[in-house]
């Protein structure tokens, strides 16, 4: 009896976490909704909303120029405007841009594999560069050996810089390098892993058997919020690189007030971040969560 005791301990925690999920979900969709109500309240009453460019071309018609001032009619009741929105998004559609003419789910589809393809070298190089310059002084013990690494990839990023990709990693790097040598330095003080070193044990054994599997929830929390990061980050570097994807749609939409766009671009952002800060608590050790 008392033998199944520690196993039927751990139980409490997974149960836990189950019950948490939906609680969890529901507070995801509530922010989303917030946010994207949030944004189109904020166009709406931004400086210049309502006012088309190609009302400024002498050539159009009195007609032409009415039509385009009636075409924002249906958006300057935000209240309106949001509801009529969301019940056409839980129908599956996701309107048309007005300023591009092409139905949003289109030009999403078009542009996330731009963003997705910028963030997966971006997080790679960032995690690859970190890992590189944080395990060789934690193996060989030598601090002065990560001063050397960090010079070095100094030099090889600014090489390589101009490239979008090696971007996202610059703005990745700073975050994932020191977090990872924080957390590297205290598994490396823990008792067990002292008692490893005593006894004489390899420097590969100890990583792999006593280091990483207790860091590897916090490193698998840290690649979550990498994810986040890279994407807030990818948004900016697509607006100022001219790239395809979800942050240059983001910049044209902003430029040209399209609202219905904006909307689901915020509420894109918002359920990401959210769902990766969610998979990052839930990697956590429940001692670090409390």
């Amino acid at each position: 009896m008392s033998a199944a005791m520690p196993s039927a301990m751990h139980l409490p925690p997974r149960s836990a976490s189950g019950r948490r999920a939906p609680g969890a979900i529901l507070r995801i969709a509530a922010t989303a909704l917030a946010g994207g109500f949030l944004c189109a309240t904020m166009v709406r009453f931004s400086p210049g909303f309502g006012v088309d460019e190609n009302q400024l071309d002498p050539r159009l018609s009195r007609q032409s120029r009415e039509a385009l001032e009636r075409s924002h009619d249906g958006e300057r009741n935000v209240f309106a405007f949001y509801v009529s929105y969301l019940k056409h998004a839980f129908a599956g559609d996701l309107g048309t841009s007005p300023s591009l003419d092409q139905p949003i789910a289109s030009l999403i589809a078009q542009r996330a594999p731009v963003t997705a393809r910028l963030m997966a070298y971006g997080i790679s190089g960032a995690w690859l560069l970190a890992m590189a310059l944080v395990v060789p002084p934690m193996l060989w013990r030598l601090p002065a050996l990560g001063a050397i690494f960090t010079v070095m990839s100094a030099i090889v990023l600014f090489r390589v810089g101009g490239s979008a990709q090696a971007t996202i990693a610059l703005i990745l790097f700073p975050k994932l390098y020191y977090y990872l040598r924080n957390l590297l330095r205290q598994s490396y003080g823990m008792p067990h892993v002292l008692l490893a070193r005593a006894k004489g044990l390899g420097r590969n054994r100890i990583l792999l058997r006593h280091v990483l599997p207790v860091a590897g929830p916090q490193l698998i929390a840290l690649a979550a919020v990498s994810v986040n990061l890279a994407f807030g980050a990818a948004i900016a570097v697509e607006a100022i690189c001219d790239l395809p994807g979800i942050g240059q749609l983001a910049w044209k939409a902003a430029l040209a007030r399209d609202l219905p766009v904006l909307v689901v671009v915020t509420v894109m952002v918002t359920v990401l971040t959210q769902v990766s800060n969610l998979a990052a608590d839930f990697c956590m050790p429940a001692r670090s969560r409390a």
